[in-house]
């Protein structure tokens, strides 16, 4: 066997492992892919508007890839998404990208097993600025640019649950734009989200055809 074979082969079977063994990722929203966790139907799962809340998939910007989820108004929420139920004690680890085109509070709000208690914010959550709901502050003002964070679900919150919906909650200003949502098992986030379901096939013959 040609020399180039073998470490072609060990490459390949090198991409199949690493995926499994090191590290579990659920895509809930990067691309609105059909491997994403909606399956390719994100908007769709948002059933409930407060206010005349819209949730629309915009290429104007994004933090990663092509597209970003974009809410304007008050809030667009479902606390029983279609097929989720994801126990966050194997995927503890949430990663999420944001930034506002102006007001005073951005607010994600994690559904927990079809209830509602987990929330992250930026910006000012007091009386008269944001909802007033209990939530855990990630820094004092509002993102103009594109943010992302990484978060442990079960140290801010508790162990032990299913993510089971989101609410995106802009509330104020011209609304807010959400990219690059992760569930994840290493504390590391991935560089990048979708992953093709060919990508060893595409790989192995990037290597024959250069030999």
């Amino acid at each position: 066997m040609k020399l180039f074979s073998v470490v072609a082969l060990i490459v390949v079977a090198f991409l199949i492992m690493v995926p499994g063994s090191f590290a579990k990722i659920i895509v809930i929203f990067d691309e609105n892919a059909a491997s994403e966790a909606s399956a390719g139907k994100f908007v769709e799962g948002f059933t409930s508007h407060d206010a005349a809340s819209k949730v629309a998939i915009v290429t104007s910007t994004s933090f990663m890839g092509k597209s970003s989820v974009f809410v304007d108004k008050s809030q667009s929420y479902n606390n029983i998404m279609p097929n989720w139920k994801f126990p966050i004690n194997e995927t503890p680890y949430m990663t999420f990208a944001w930034k506002k085109d102006g007001g005073k509070i951005i607010m994600i709000q994690m559904a927990y097993d079809n209830n509602w208690a987990y929330r992250y914010h930026c910006g000012d959550n007091t009386a008269g600025n944001g909802p007033t709901w209990p939530s855990t502050e990630l820094a004092k003002a509002v993102p103009a640019d594109w943010k992302m964070y990484t978060r442990d679900l079960t140290k801010d919150f508790a162990k032990g649950w299913n993510l089971t919906g989101l609410a995106f909650t802009p509330w104020d200003g011209n609304g807010g734009y959400y990219d690059f949502i992760l569930l994840h098992s290493d504390p590391t986030p991935p560089t990048t989200a979708v992953f093709a379901k060919d990508k060893v096939i595409k790989t192995w013959a990037l290597i024959k055809n250069q030999y």
